[in-house]
């Protein structure tokens, strides 16, 4: 099973070729650059250096969020324009899904300003889901010894270790195509893909936060 993976979530874009669980090649790129002019480039060149074709692909999967809300549609568009063209399907992973795949008792947590952001956490008794979080309300749920990823991991050190004094720290806090692709591969596997991918928007973005304020 071949799959084309996207991620323009974060601030670089990459794309990766997966094959059975296993992740062929892998290229990031977009720095000084939109992600619209990088990605379909990098998704060539992944290809090229697995040795497949998009035509090749039996499904492509996608980083849908939450991130930037630009980033995410580009990415969103590129995934389901392919998909429609050749006729696959594609399996959808949020980019806390990527952050988390293959760690067990850990805590994703992207930031997103004034103390917000967005985490998804995996430990025993605690179901993952993506969700909008106030931080210091978060720490207090988690349990101290937990592994922190992701931007909010990185910005909030200080903040989280004094919650949580145990709290260990992931060395790659990136979004990339990769680990969303491992993850969009296992939705694969389990049958959860569409005719398109939808973006994951936890909270509202900040035009229509703003154009909300005007209306009152």
């Amino acid at each position: 099973m071949l799959m084309l993976s996207l991620s323009t979530s974060g601030p670089i874009a990459s794309a990766a070729v997966i094959k059975d669980g296993q992740v062929l090649s892998r290229e990031v790129g977009g720095h000084g650059r939109t992600h619209s002019e990088t990605i379909m480039p990098l998704c060539e060149k992944a290809l090229q250096t697995a040795g497949y074709t998009p035509a090749d692909m039996d499904a492509f999967g996608v980083d849908a969020g939450p991130g930037s809300f630009t980033g995410v549609r580009i990415g969103i568009c590129a995934a389901n324009a392919m998909a429609a063209a050749f006729g696959k399907p594609v399996a959808a992973a949020s980019s806390l899904e990527g952050l988390l795949y293959g760690i067990d008792n850990a805590c994703a947590l992207l930031d997103c300003r004034n103390g917000n952001g967005y985490a998804m956490a995996k430990y025993e008794g605690f179901s993952p889901e993506p969700m909008a979080v106030v931080i210091d309300d978060l720490l207090s749920t988690l349990p101290d010894g937990i592994l922190m990823a992701g931007d909010g991991a990185v910005m909030h050190r200080e903040r989280i270790l004094n919650a949580l004094p145990n709290a260990r720290f992931a060395e790659d806090n990136d979004i990339t195509a990769d680990k969303i692709g491992l993850a969009a591969y296992d939705n694969l596997i389990r049958g959860e893909t569409a005719a398109e991918a939808l973006p994951l928007y936890l909270r509202p973005s900040q035009a229509e936060r703003l154009a909300k304020e005007r209306n009152k």
